[in-house]
């Protein structure tokens, strides 16, 4: 079947009107068929996925499955290109309504309710922020392709195993998928690749601030190299030997 999205005016009334809509992203059943009154809304895509798509619905607050939902969106949509997972209309659409169980769930308002950020938060989560970057990491649907865009290897007898290195840390994640150089697989993977070894070797690397800081080291190095053209060995070069001084320090 075909993948829906947003009409552009459509998702504006939604995203201007958060506030008054607060009641409604209350419900627990998608709601946006009574709320446009049968006006045309959205449209079809030719983005097919081959069934319908259930996500592991998290319990609690402590219980995420970021990775099993990983698994799950990316396998049904791996055919996706760059620029269609950029596409906030398409990921407001599945917030909204496909996935709007998970998203009640995962993304509760009522954590937001009483956030004087309420509404920044529910646009992040259900919309796009606007950093573009990151706002593909914060919207509830969105970040979990992503997830699996940058660390997908169909090369491994697991080709998730990567994106468990990744989600084994969500401020790890964010640091890493929060800028531009992201979309370059190369790279992303690669620092996956350093991240699993280290592990192996009871070395593991995922504190926070000694993260940050190794991605502000690639994003200076970015500013006078041009990422896309280092291979994978020379960018593995650049992340160890910035981890080991870290480590040492």
């Amino acid at each position: 079947m075909n993948i829906c999205y947003m009409k552009e005016t459509a998702m504006n009334d939604l995203r201007i009107n958060v506030v008054a809509n607060k009641g409604r992203y209350h419900l627990f059943d998608p709601w946006l068929e009574v709320y446009f009154k049968g006006a045309s809304w959205c449209l079809q895509s030719n983005i097919r996925i081959e069934s319908e798509i259930e996500l592991v619905q998290p319990k609690s607050p402590t219980e995420h499955y970021d990775l099993e939902n990983t698994k799950i969106v990316y396998s049904a949509f791996k055919h996706l290109t760059v620029t269609q997972a950029t596409e906030e209309r398409l990921w407001t659409y599945l917030s909204h309504t496909t996935f709007w169980k998970y998203m009640r769930m995962r993304w509760p308002v009522e954590d937001y309710t009483e956030n004087e950020r309420f509404v920044d938060n529910m646009r992040e989560r259900y919309f796009f922020m606007s950093q573009r970057d990151r706002a593909l990491i914060r919207n509830g649907i969105a970040r979990l392709w992503w997830y699996g865009y940058v660390s997908y290897d169909e090369s491994r007898a697991d080709p998730f195993e990567l994106t468990r290195i990744l989600l084994k840390n969500l401020d790890i994640a964010e640091s890493l998928l929060g800028r531009s150089f992201s979309r370059n697989r190369t790279l992303t993977m690669t620092v996956l690749q350093v991240l699993e070894e280290l592990e192996k070797k009871s070395k593991p690397f995922f504190h926070r601030e000694k993260f940050r800081t190794l991605m502000k080291h690639i994003n200076q190095i970015g500013g006078v190299t041009v990422l896309d053209v280092l291979d994978s060995p020379d960018i593995e070069r650049v992340v160890i030997r910035k981890i080991e001084q870290l480590i040492k320090a």
